[in-house]
């Protein structure tokens, strides 16, 4: 595929600057986990914020500019938790101090958090259910620990899709553009206090 060939098109910039994406949920993070929970039929996705290296611009985008955001090749795998192995991993998110690497861009999954520690999470507007399985989209590097995750890359329900981050972005945005960014808007996605 050539780089410079038009994949579609944005009304507005998707915010992947290092400064914000690591500090907040974004618009670009949340086209980012939703495009992962697509691709793998998931019910959430999380991406490491370290792992968004750069913004969509507005207008037409290309190739190359999904492969700014998503430089590294990590695959996009799935895994099937229950809501406690679920809830557990959540509270590991939410002790990622704003700034880092590690901290949660995250799509399918509202979270209250306030002073590191996870107070409430629901799936699709639901209390996660401790007994209920959900199927959780993480790449690669957070599946092997990467930026102080857990280890998933080892649990007996863990998938690797066989696809690249930047390929399953590049085939969202082709499937759904025009896209609005306001579409993408994290609202209460997480609230920290």
């Amino acid at each position: 595929m050539r780089l410079s060939v038009t994949i579609g098109a944005a009304d507005g910039v998707f915010d992947g600057d290092r400064a914000r994406v690591r500090q907040q949920p974004t618009s670009l993070g949340t086209l980012i986990a939703r495009a992962m929970m697509d691709r793998t039929g998931a019910d959430l996705a999380l991406m490491n914020a370290g792992g968004v290296r750069d913004s969509l611009p507005a207008g037409p985008i290309t190739y190359r500019d999904v492969l700014k955001v998503q430089p590294f090749a990590n695959a996009v795998g799935v895994v099937t938790l229950t809501g406690a192995e679920l809830l557990d991993y959540l509270g590991a998110a939410a002790m990622m101090t704003p700034g880092a690497g590690g901290f949660a861009q995250t799509a399918g999954v509202q979270m209250r958090i306030e002073a590191g520690r996870l107070l409430e999470a629901r799936v699709a507007g639901q209390p996660i259910d401790a007994q209920r399985r959900y199927r959780l989209s993480i790449n690669n590097f957070t599946a092997i620990g990467g930026d102080g995750y857990p280890k998933l890359n080892t649990h007996p329900n863990y998938v690797d899709s066989g696809f690249n981050d930047a390929e399953v972005l590049r085939g969202y945005i082709a499937r759904h553009s025009p896209l609005k960014v306001a579409d993408y808007a994290p609202g209460d996605a997480v609230q920290r206090r």
